[in-house]
């Protein structure tokens, strides 16, 4: 069974990360769809903090022994995913910033070969 200590203490940073949040969303520090992610990890832990049942049966399930350490388990699993997720974001920008940097010299080169043919040609 989960602890009525670690009950509230799951609920208060349940609502420390909303409000978190929310406040980054009004500062348009953090976009929605980034936010949406930590906004749903909230939500479960709250569920989780509010129907101790499930983390039992799932600790059950997975013969886990103790229904603390399910829940630390899936904390761990959903941050692990999130931070492949992130990495693979990485990735995809850097290359995106290395195509623009290319682009970027190309359209510079072009331009100043421009500006010497037509100083040649004046």
């Amino acid at each position: 069974m989960i602890s009525l200590v670690f009950r509230i203490a799951l609920i208060v940073c349940s609502i420390l990360t909303t409000v978190f949040m929310i406040k980054k969303i009004r500062n348009s520090k953090l976009q929605i769809e980034h936010a949406i992610f930590w906004l749903m990890f909230a939500f479960l832990l709250i569920v989780i903090s509010l129907f101790p049942q499930l983390t039992i049966w799932g600790a059950k399930l997975l013969g886990i022994y103790s229904s603390t350490n399910f829940i630390f388990l899936v904390i761990l699993f959903i941050v692990i995913i999130k931070l492949f997720m992130a990495t693979i974001e990485i990735s995809n920008l850097e290359y995106r910033i290395k195509e623009l940097s290319q682009k970027i010299a190309i359209d510079e080169k072009f331009e100043t070969d421009s500006n010497d043919k037509d100083q040649k040609d004046s």
